[in-house]
């Protein structure tokens, strides 16, 4: 059993610090491979509340709030999905390729990237411009009834003439492309964008560093962590260990919802509004049941109720850490239309994530006999 304390104790969450936090680090550009603006944000403001940061060869950033003991890390991922340029044409687009290994020879149906404002990040800054492909009256005759996109039917927009002009302005192969909406409200609940995926993730970790720096009732030595590459393979997860070595770490994501038309909710029960997502297992790896136990307890004792899944197609920085010894649980945050330019989610499960986690690093964890 797990003893708890009382829920007077608990800080309140400030949503709208919470929504600001979401709003300026989804917004901000980082894309596998070239994280370095959102690690630099993080550092810095890590940095206003930490008692120590640090930021590894590879640029994970790791921040020390507090505590002694077993060492907690509380761990999101930097990154976001993206699109890279291949070649340039003579007219001044940019031909894309994607950022992971590609198996289909084509766009995948959960990618749909066409039509979508987007940033260039070039050697010397980002230049704006739109993700595109034929349309219209121009797309005939056998086009018309062609199926779904190849590779070369897309390209970038960035209003440049010639393929000199796009040399200079720093754009080669191998420049990152991100999507690029601004964070938008949805009814009194939903914050909508890019990136949730999993700068939300990261807001929380801040918010659950900014509440426990400067107590001395925590249950561990607290830390939080950003990694880079975890979109294309989980690379660096895999290394943070050798960073610090940890003994239990919650893994912050995005959760898989069905409560949308077209998912069978057999397969994703899971609902936006329902509290965070607790995963047992993925495609990758089985999370640590008492660990898993733990926080569910945390949730109960705090009135924030958790939700429990298993998770198909999916996979999680937790994995890694499992690999390399860390008892490690999965929690997430129900995300609507993942991997896309409008995720979804509910800052009433990011609230209730904040106060699980508070509540789990200020318990001691009594073993069972």
């Amino acid at each position: 059993m797990t003893r708890h304390q009382d829920l007077e104790n608990l800080p309140r969450v400030d949503r709208d610090h919470l929504i600001g936090l979401v709003r300026t680090l989804s917004e901000l550009p980082g894309p596998t491979g070239q994280e370095e603006t959102v690690q630099a944000w993080l550092a810095a403001h890590w940095r206003t509340f930490a008692a120590h940061v640090e930021v590894s060869a590879v640029n994970n950033v790791l921040a020390k709030v507090g505590g002694q003991g077993r060492r907690l890390v509380v761990m999101g991922h930097a990154d976001e999905i993206c699109l890279m340029v291949k070649s340039v044409s003579e007219s001044g687009h940019l031909h894309v390729w994607p950022f992971y290994r590609d198996t289909l020879g084509r766009p995948p149906r959960w990618f749909n990237p066409a039509s979508q404002p987007c940033l260039v990040l070039t050697d010397h800054g980002t230049i704006p411009g739109f993700i595109a492909a034929a349309s219209g009256h121009v797309v005939g005759g056998q086009l018309s009834n062609a199926g779904g996109l190849e590779w070369n039917d897309l390209f970038i927009e960035i209003g440049a003439s010639s393929a000199d002009e796009v040399r200079a302005l720093g754009i080669h192969a191998g420049c990152r492309i991100v999507w690029n909406p601004r964070m938008a409200r949805l009814g009194d609940h939903l914050l909508v964008g890019k990136a949730m995926d999993d700068r939300a993730a990261l807001a929380i970790a801040t918010v659950v560093g900014e509440s426990l720096a400067g107590r001395d009732d925590l249950a561990y030595e607290v830390w939080l962590a950003s990694t880079v590459q975890e979109e294309n393979g989980l690379i660096g997860a895999s290394s943070v260990v050798d960073s610090q070595p940890f003994d239990v770490a919650i893994n912050l994501d995005v959760g898989l919802t069905g409560d949308i038309p077209g998912p069978d909710q057999r397969d994703f029960p899971s609902r936006l509004g329902h509290g965070p997502i607790l995963v047992h297992s993925d495609s990758s790896v089985h999370y640590t049941r008492t660990l898993i136990r733990d926080l569910a307890a945390a949730g109960d004792a705090v009135g924030a109720p958790v939700q429990h899944a298993i998770f198909q197609n999916y996979g999680s920085d937790g994995a890694e850490l499992i690999r390399r010894g860390v008892e490690t649980a999965l929690l997430t945050y129900p995300t609507r239309y993942t991997h896309s330019p409008i995720e979804t989610v509910d800052v009433r499960d990011l609230v209730g994530i904040i106060q699980l986690i508070v509540a789990f690093a200020t318990t001691p964890r009594i073993p069972l006999v």
